[in-house]
């Protein structure tokens, strides 16, 4: 199991180009998912996209930690929420891999091992952590 420094980092080293990530990450989600933006078509000003990203930020960081506090709550209540508006938990989990791919695609060459195996590891606990 890792420790989750991995991904820490990668969002770190993220967080210092002081980019805005929501828009790239929701453009990287529909083109990989097309399905998914008629789930979004009522947020017009971005809000719920921007909410749910910051939160989905937290429950990494939470589980990479290994503290938890919070993750499972979280994810436990949100897949519940995302079943009642018709969305499969397979595809609840989608979102948190798509915020890999596009840390790993932004990161280039600064991405390493590490991050790869540990929010492999993350993104395995998120899964079952709700199951």
């Amino acid at each position: 199991m890792s420790d989750g420094h991995g991904l820490v980092e990668s969002l770190t080293l993220l967080s210092e180009r002081e980019i805005d990530p929501t828009g790239p990450i929701y453009v990287r989600l529909f083109k990989d998912h097309p399905e998914l933006e008629a789930e979004f078509v009522m947020d017009i000003d971005g809000g719920v996209r921007g909410s749910m990203l910051s939160q989905a930020f937290d429950v990494l960081i939470d589980l990479a930690e290994g503290e938890g506090r919070f993750a499972e709550t979280i994810l436990t209540t949100e897949r519940q929420n995302h079943e009642g508006y018709g969305v499969p938990p397979d595809t609840f989990f989608l979102f948190l891999s798509t915020i890999r791919d596009w840390a790993r695609e932004s990161l280039g060459g600064e991405w390493t091992p590490q991050m790869e195996a540990d929010w492999a590891d993350v993104l395995a606990q998120a899964e079952t952590v709700s199951a």
